[in-house]
Parts: C-alpha cells; structure tokens; sequence
C-alpha cells in the first residue's frame, strides 16, 4: 500500500529529495547555504509535528516551541561539556525523557480544548521560558554551549562528521526523510483513522468505544517528541541553546508555515517552511520594511489557498487534500 495520498504528494517528495540529494554539489562547498538549507529542513520537522498536531488531531497550540527549546536544552544539561557522545545514543534520551515531559504536559493540557488549550499551551510555554531565562545554572538568555558535537558511530563504523556542513546537511535531509514516512505510516494505520474521526467526529468516535483523551494524548507526545528532536538538531547546528526557542512567536511563526504549505498534509509542512524562509530570505535583502509586506504577502497567500499551497497542488493534480 502507498502512502502517499496524493499524485501531486508523490511527485513532490520524490523530486524533493532527488534533488535535496544534490545541492551541496550544486552549491560547491558554499557553506553558507548549505548552512541555511540544513535549517530550514530542520524547520520542516518541526512545522511537520505541529502540522500534525493542529491539522489531524485538530489540537491548536501556541506551546509546541516549548518541545523545540528543551531538545536542545535536554542535550547540552545530560551530554559531558568537554566529551563527543553517541549521537544516537543521546537522540534516543532526548526523545524518550521530552516524550515523558510532553506526557505530564498532555494530561494537563488535553483536558481542555479550542482557545482554553491555546492558552494554557501559551501560558505554560511562557513559564519554562522564564524559567530558563532567569536560571544562572542553565546560563540565563545567553543559554548553554555545545561544545563539541557528537560523533555518530555505529558498531564502530562512522559515516558522518557533523562538524562537516555537508555530512551535517545530510543528518537533516535524512531525518526529514524519517519524519515524513513516520507520519504517512501513522495516517494510514488503525491509528491514524481513528485519530481522523476523533477530529472530524468526536461524539460517534466516542459512541464506538474510543477514549478520545488516550488517542489525543499519544498524538500529542509522539509529534512533542519530534518537535524536541528538531531543536536537538538546531542545538547541534549552531553549538547553543537558549530560551528565545521556546518563544510564543517560535510556535506561531510555524503556525503560519503550516497553514501556508497546507494543513494535515504533512508534505505541505516541507512546503510552507522553505516558502515561508524562502520569502524572508528574499524580501529583507530588498528593503528595511520586510515585514510589513512579507505579512501582507503571507496573509494574502492564505487567503487566496484557502487548502494551502499543498492543497492546490493536489488540486492541480485531480484530488483535493
């Protein structure tokens, strides 16, 4: 069985990643953007959890970035300052002690819903930013340092360096990679159908026997879970952490990118984040009022794709998303 849902799904990925394959050749060795295309993949695997958080679970929060900044803040407090760990050992901490955080926040969370949600979601991201922000031991706004980056043995076998832009690039484009199968997987499963109707029918989903506050809430640690994996990333790229990633405007700025690629598709994730950076990247290097016209901009890409640029393309491709 496919997992795709769409033509215009398949064709997007496979011409995506056949391509991502070849732009560090295409660059030649420009570390600058290769830097740059590593984080906006690692954007795309955060918007992706939030997309589909927001748009197949139907659970809005304004909190996710609070999942972005402890990967990376998880990382740097158990990793040795002065030592190379296990990249996957340390990925495997990092999302099992976020997953049991993002446990203890969903029960909490999930007993609410619509704007109550939002604003608890709000409320406690603000809290653990203010934490870290006036802790002395975790470095207050200036954060913590990654000192020296992990290596990334298997069995004694090692193919990538990540302290080389172009192995690092890689780490990223693979694990985007994982990401959008795991989520496909996900959507097509027993799991997934039941996580559909929770959205577009709780009251029959209930009337059949299921609890819809289990469901919710493994949807809820499973897509925090890879939120906190891509601020692990983002901490390993730029070699810090701080509370600024945990910021209310870091979850709505990948609120936009999901609603500008398309929400629920997944794919659209991939999309409304190197759309999103794309416009960015472009509308500052012309003039010092960027920010009025990229969100005039932004606001009327919404308007007019109402599905967002992924359901216009499957539109485009005879099936709407």
């Amino acid at each position: 069985m496919s997992i795709f849902s769409s033509k215009s799904e398949k064709i997007f990925i496979y011409l995506f990643f056949a391509i991502g394959l070849f732009i560090p050749l295409f660059l030649e060795g420009n570390t600058f953007y290769i830097n740059k295309f590593s984080t906006i993949i690692i954007l795309s695997i955060f918007v992706m959890s939030l997309d589909y958080l927001v748009g197949r679970t139907g659970l809005i929060t304004l909190g996710h970035a609070m999942f972005y900044g402890l990967g990376g803040y998880i990382f740097t407090i158990l990793a040795p300052e002065y030592e190379a760990v296990n990249f996957w050992v340390y990925t495997f901490y990092v999302m099992l002690i976020s997953g049991f955080i993002a446990l203890i926040v969903g029960l909490i969370v999930l007993r609410t819903s619509g704007i109550y949600m939002i604003m608890i979601t709000l409320a406690l991201a603000q809290m653990t930013f203010y934490f870290f922000a006036d802790s002395v031991e975790y470095g207050g706004l200036d954060g913590l340092f990654v000192y020296i980056k992990p290596e990334t043995s298997i069995f004694g076998l090692s193919f990538l360096d990540l302290d080389n832009e172009t192995h690092f690039y890689y780490l990223c484009l693979l694990s985007l990679f994982n990401c959008f199968v795991f989520f496909k997987v996900i959507m097509n499963s027993s799991f997934g159908r039941v996580i559909d109707a929770l959205k577009e029918n709780p009251d029959r989903a209930i009337a059949l026997g299921y609890n819809i506050f289990h469901f919710r809430l493994i949807a809820y640690v499973l897509s925090s879970s890879l939120a906190a994996y891509a601020g692990y990333l983002f901490a390993l790229q730029f070699g810090f952490v701080n509370p600024s990633m945990m910021s209310w405007d870091i979850s709505a700025t990948a609120l936009v990118m999901a609603l500008l690629g398309g929400l629920g598709s997944v794919f659209g994730a991939i999309i409304g984040s190197f759309m999103y950076e794309g416009l960015h990247y472009y509308i500052e290097h012309l003039t010092e009022y960027w920010m009025f016209f990229m969100g005039v901009l932004i606001i009327a890409l919404v308007l007019t794709l109402k599905h967002g640029i992924a359901g216009f393309l499957n539109a485009l491709g005879g099936k709407r998303s």
